[in-house]
């Protein structure tokens, strides 16, 4: 199997250059899409992490995108149907059914896209890494990884509880981090510290997310 992980940006995503105006970040579940005449329609999950005033006005951003043809709300999470020209190479490329989504996509708060995919062809990622690089909106591209591995760590999709913003904000930095490392790269002195609260709200915010995050994780 080859895998492909690159970090790029292009300027006419709907999701990421509203992501770093408003300081917010989200993971992009690429659940589906189809093509219907001029256009590839495509389902997708965003999970949207940050401030819950930014999240409302992400949301209503969302909402009123000339390319969104339908969407639902439930607290940070939006399941959206979007509409693409299928005639721009970039989606044709982005949404060939012979690409395989390992993991989702991270969307980060400087509105850039970390995309995981895999395939069983090379040429496959190759045509995606050659239509990034022609895409005209496309203004930063760098292929993080692009080898032939044994996909043992596939991720599959599952809708993850809404967590309160001081929970989610402790989890992830804790995560981004490396608190989750073996060994460790940090303790709750530095993130107590970096989210500005102290040890022990830190620890009870973190505790809380993991117990609510676990059961969801792991299946009985």
């Amino acid at each position: 199997m080859w895998y492909l992980k690159c970090k790029y940006k292009h300027s006419d995503c709907i999701y990421a250059p509203m992501l770093e105006k408003l300081n917010l970040s989200g993971f992009f579940h690429n659940i589906g899409y189809y093509f219907k005449g001029n256009y590839v329609y495509t389902s997708a999950i965003l999970q949207l992490s940050g401030d819950e005033k930014s999240i409302k006005k992400y949301i209503q951003y969302i909402k009123t995108h000339a390319k969104v043809a339908k969407m639902e709300v439930y607290g940070n999470v939006i399941f959206v149907l979007a509409r693409h020209k299928k005639e721009l190479e970039l989606y044709s490329a982005a949404y060939n059914p012979a690409l395989i989504h390992p993991a989702p996509a991270y969307l980060s708060k400087d509105g850039f896209e970390i995309v995981e995919v895999a395939s069983w062809d090379r040429k496959i990622l190759a045509d995606l890494i050659r239509s990034l690089k022609k895409n005209k909106t496309t203004t930063y591209l760098e292929v993080l990884k692009f080898v032939s591995k044994k996909m043992d760590d596939i991720y599959v999709s599952k809708l993850l509880p809404d967590l309160p913003q001081k929970q989610d904000e402790a989890v992830r930095l804790a995560f981004r981090n490396g608190y989750y490392l073996f060994p460790r790269k940090t303790n709750l002195d530095k993130l107590a510290k970096m989210a500005n609260v102290s040890k022990p709200t830190f620890r009870e915010n973190l505790r809380k997310a993991e117990a609510k995050l676990m059961p969801k994780l792991i299946s009985e």
